[in-house]
Order: C-alpha cells, then sequence, then structure tokens
C-alpha cells in the first residue's frame, strides 16, 4: 500500500486552511495507506502552476475537496491533470458536488462526511476494482456510511499552520431545520471527546496558532459543555476563538459567565437572518426575536465579547420594506460587525423547493446567488448591493464607528448609508476603492459640511482610533493650537493631536466632554493588540513641555 495518494483542495485565501483534508487523510493512514499527503492551493494561483506542482509529487490516487468558491478552478484542474496524467485515479468530495444531479461528473463522488467512503474509494482502486453502480449511489447519498468522530490534526501539520486561520470541530450535525443552510438535512449531533478536543487544542497553541475557529453549527446547543470549554480556553492569553452560537438560547447562567472572560479573547457569530416573523416560519427558523435582542443587549453592555450579526436578504415572502425594517432592528443593537449577505441557493438545500412557488430567479452557477423574486425586483438587488459595499466600506471597516453611532442618534441608518451610496454613484466611484484619507474627506463632506468642535473631534478620533498612523491628514487639521509635543514619549513615533473635548472610551462608544482650552491626545495602538477588540488607548498629554 505504498502507492502515492493525495489530497488536496483550493482555499478562497491563503489565511484560510483546510479540515476536511486532515480528517481524509488520517482516515486513509489508519485504513494502511501511509503515503498519503495533503496540499492547500489558493483559487487565484494559476491552474497550470497548481497542476506542476501536483505533477511533481506523481500521486497515482487524487482526492479534491470542492467548495462554492472553487468549483470552477477544481474541474478546470482536474481537467488538465486527466489530459497530462491520464492513469491518475481521481474522486471529488465536498458541498458543491455532493448534490450533483443526474451524476454528470465522469469521475466518484463523495456525498457529505467522507472518511468511510474514501477508504472504501482506496481499497476497490488498490485491487483494480471499479465501484458498482450500487456502491456509487451509496456514494451519492448524503448522510450515509457516517464515521467515527477522531482528531484532525497531526503534529506534522502545525508548521504549516502557524499564522493562518484553523478551523475546529467540536461537533457535527444541527438540530435546527432553517432551508437556506446544508445543516438543515443532518438528522443528530454528534460530539467529540472532550479530553481529545482539549489535547489537541493544547497542542496546536503551543505551535503557535492563535486563531481557531469552530465550526459547531450551534456551540451552545449544550450550555454546560460551551461553559466548561471556554472557561479551560481562557488560559491561553492572546488567543483568539470564534463561535457560532444561537443568541436566544444563551441562557442566564452562561451569560453570567461571560462577565468574567478576558475581554476580547472569545467572538460570536450570531446569525438573525431576518425580523420578519412570517418569513422565519417561512424558512423554517425558530428565533425569538425578543430573546434574542435582550441578549445582544447584553452582551454589548459586559463588553467582553466581540460579536457580529448576519442578515440575508431575499429570504422568501421579505420584501425591500421589510429587509430595510431588520437592518434597522440589527444596526440598533451596535453590532461590531454585522454582515450583509444574498440568499445563495446551494445544492440540495430545502429552499430550492422554494424556487417555484416564490418566482425565484438566481444565478445557476456558483455562488448561485440571488437575482430576484416576485417580492423583490432585480433593481432592488442591484439596490441592495450597492447599499452592502457601501455599508462594508463605512461599517464594517470600523473606520466610523464613533462619528456613526454619533449620527444614528438623529439619523436612520437607511439615510445614513443611502447618502453615503448617493455620494459615491454622483461621483462615479461605487465601482472603486479610493484612498483611506479620501474616505474621510466624502464622510466630512456628506455629513459635516459645516462640521461642530464635536463633528469635528469625532472624525479625528475614529482617524487615529481605526488604524495605527502617525500623522493625522490635512482634510482633519482643523485646530491652529500647537501641541505641547510632537510625538508621545513612550514610543516617539505616535502624533499628540488637539481636541476641543476631554475623551472618555467606554467599550465602542466615545464620551466627549467640551472644554474652554483644547486638550491633547496621543492615541497609541498595542503592537500586539488585544484579541478581537483591538483597542487603542487614549492617552492624556500635559501641556507643561519637558
Amino acid at each position: 500500500m505504498n502507492r502515492s495518494i493525495g489530497l488536496i483542495t483550493l482555499n478562497a485565501k491563503f489565511i484560510h486552511s483546510s479540515l476536511s483534508l486532515r480528517y481524509l487523510r488520517n482516515a486513509s493512514r489508519e485504513a494502511g495507506y501511509q503515503n498519503v499527503w495533503i496540499r492547500e492551493f489558493v483559487i487565484n494561483q494559476p491552474i497550470w502552476k497548481i497542476a506542476a506542482e501536483i505533477q511533481k509529487l506523481q500521486p497515482e490516487i487524487l482526492g479534491v475537496g470542492i467548495y462554492i468558491w472553487n468549483r470552477s478552478q477544481s474541474l478546470e484542474l482536474i481537467e488538465r491533470l486527466q489530459k497530462q496524467m491520464p492513469e491518475l485515479k481521481i474522486a471529488v468530495g465536498g458541498p458543491e458536488v455532493s448534490f450533483e444531479k443526474d451524476n454528470l461528473l465522469p469521475f466518484p463522488v463523495i456525498s457529505g462526511e467522507g472518511e468511510k467512503k474514501w477508504t472504501e474509494f482506496l481499497e476497490l482502486t488498490h485491487k483494480n476494482e471499479p465501484p458498482s453502480e450500487e456502491v456509487l449511489k451509496r456514494w451519492r447519498t448524503y448522510g450515509t456510511d457516517l464515521p467515527e468522530l477522531t482528531p484532525a490534526y497531526l503534529e506534522e501539520d502545525f508548521p504549516k499552520l502557524k499564522n493562518r486561520l484553523v478551523y475546529f470541530e467540536t461537533s457535527r450535525g444541527c438540530p435546527y431545520l432553517c432551508s437556506f443552510c446544508l445543516s438543515a438535512l443532518d438528522k443528530t449531533v454528534r460530539y467529540f471527546d472532550d479530553a481529545t478536543i482539549q489535547i489537541q487544542i493544547k497542542k496546536l497553541i503551543t505551535a503557535g496558532i492563535q486563531k481557531i475557529k469552530f465550526v459547531d453549527r450551534t456551540f451552545n446547543l449544550k450550555p454546560s459543555r460551551m461553559k466548561d470549554l471556554m472557561q479551560w480556553l481562557t488560559q491561553f492569553k492572546g488567543s483568539e476563538f470564534h463561535f457560532e452560537v444561537v443568541g436566544d438560547i444563551l441562557t442566564p447562567e452562561i451569560l453570567d459567565f461571560l462577565k468574567t472572560v478576558p475581554a476580547g479573547m472569545f467572538q460570536f457569530e450570531i446569525g438573525i437572518q431576518t425580523t420578519t416573523e412570517s418569513v422565519q416560519e417561512t424558512i423554517q427558523r425558530k428565533q425569538s426575536n425578543e430573546k434574542l435582542f435582550k441578549t445582544i443587549q447584553q452582551l454589548v453592555e459586559q463588553d467582553r465579547i466581540h460579536f457580529h450579526c448576519d442578515l440575508i436578504f431575499g429570504l422568501p415572502g421579505e420584501t425591500l420594506k421589510d429587509i430595510q425594517q431588520s437592518l434597522c432592528k440589527v444596526i440598533a443593537l451596535k453590532p461590531h460587525e454585522l454582515q450583509l449577505g444574498f440568499l445563495k441557493f446551494l445544492p440540495g438545500a430545502p429552499i430550492n423547493n422554494l424556487i417555484e412557488t416564490h418566482q425565484y430567479h438566481y444565478q445557476s452557477t456558483p455562488p448561485y446567488e440571488l437575482i430576484s423574486h416576485q417580492h423583490l425586483s432585480p433593481q432592488e438587488v442591484t439596490y441592495l448591493k450597492q447599499f452592502v459595499d457601501i455599508f462594508d466600506r463605512y461599517y464594517n471597516s470600523k473606520r466610523f464607528r464613533f462619528s456613526i453611532h454619533y449620527l444614528l442618534e438623529k439619523m436612520d441608518p437607511i439615510i445614513i448609508f443611502n447618502r453615503l451610496r448617493d455620494y459615491h454613484d454622483a461621483h462615479d466611484i461605487l465601482m472603486n476603492p479610493v484612498s483611506l484619507d479620501e474616505y474621510y474627506r466624502i464622510f466630512r463632506d456628506t455629513f459635516f459640511s459645516a462640521a461642530t468642535a464635536m463633528e469635528q473631534d469625532l472624525l479625528k478620533l475614529d482617524y487615529l482610533y481605526s488604524q495605527r498612523s502617525f500623522r493625522l491628514p490635512a482634510v482633519l487639521q482643523t485646530s491652529k493650537h500647537l501641541p505641547p509635543v510632537k510625538t508621545w514619549e513612550k514610543d516617539r513615533k505616535t502624533p499628540v493631536i488637539p481636541f476641543h473635548h476631554e475623551i472618555a472610551i467606554s467599550g465602542s462608544q466615545a464620551i466627549l466632554k467640551a472644554t474652554k482650552n483644547p486638550v491633547y491626545y496621543a492615541i497609541a495602538h498595542s503592537q500586539n493588540g488585544d484579541g478581537y477588540f483591538r483597542r487603542p488607548t487614549v492617552n492624556a498629554i500635559s501641556v507643561t513641555k519637558t
């Protein structure tokens, strides 16, 4: 069993890593196949270069992980390899081919959890026996031949994972039935052994891994288990851990516990998707908006967990007005980030059953994204795409956190981002990025053209707080008062800047108190940051020169 066996995938970005390849490699070796290797490429690399790298390794068998972001590149790569290496035996797996209709792909397709099916493919190939139609059909059936849950990471993985985002499972499956999600097909939730989880995580962190994203669909399904693991993780100072949680089932006990965790160490991803109750019923999403909003408000007040929320645009029955109302309700909660996505018709997801009923039009190729439905026109979807682009530039970038919160006290969020969208459209820059300093000029011209002292200070604070900068751009220089010193004495780099207000930072909020005389601050960014918050210090400077 010394055949060279390769497992490959194309990640969306270099910082990403593949969890599934490591499960498949380990299953192969446990089945007696020792010469098994994995390689991870990136979708923007030339296909001929990827093919050349694979050829150099001379695999006899190749498994390819195919996802929504890499389908076209993966199939192009496979075609090239088949013509360059006609004896190469190939099998594919991953969610993007798990529901392939009519078996059009000219190689075996492994659907769902693949460890057992993949080793069966290796065994048949080793015997030079082609899989029967019955076997091929079973391999293509999602949810069959479920494997034992065993660890993914080995010592050989650690050097390659440093400075990358590492994905980790403590469970598989999801009890919820949201129709837009493939997890709705899972029947049960299965858990990895707790001791094994801790051994794996400790080894990863000891090897220098700093960012771990847990991919459990509902991390807080068992509150006591969630609490125990998070408590154990708090020992790893400087590490960052990301979890997907269902907000409205976070228990009072868990919320009390979260008051005690290190600020910025943990990030929660909280899917809201829509606040329109009739739409929630249509997509079979069980969600108490009242409980959810109350929970998020508590997380904001605690200021320990970095959290971002998700909304999906284009759900069945949802109008533009419904979408805007959901957005306004969620923005009012002040999430650190708000991901605005568009409905995708993932192969196999139950939402596909509603295409005809709701007169959906969508892309027939990845990412299978919404174009319109009976209550949302193509023009409205185009408008929403532009809105999301502007929202990401100004809200999710966190470059204007204080100025936007100030505006939200007196303006509807839809008006705020529409005005920015209209400015970009009128100046023909919707299609193009602009420089950092230009973003601040655009924001100033759009909202603070006759800026008050408060508005001037908020923009200056935003600029210096949001990124490490050793100067204030000319567009934000409003004071004629010279600072007592040019730079902060502790690092000799951070500039000292005059403000019209005394500044206090409380969580994500800035509290400004007007003063008669200018006050001076050095806003210094730590080299290491502080987890997901990455908050600089705001240092008052004495007016007496030293």
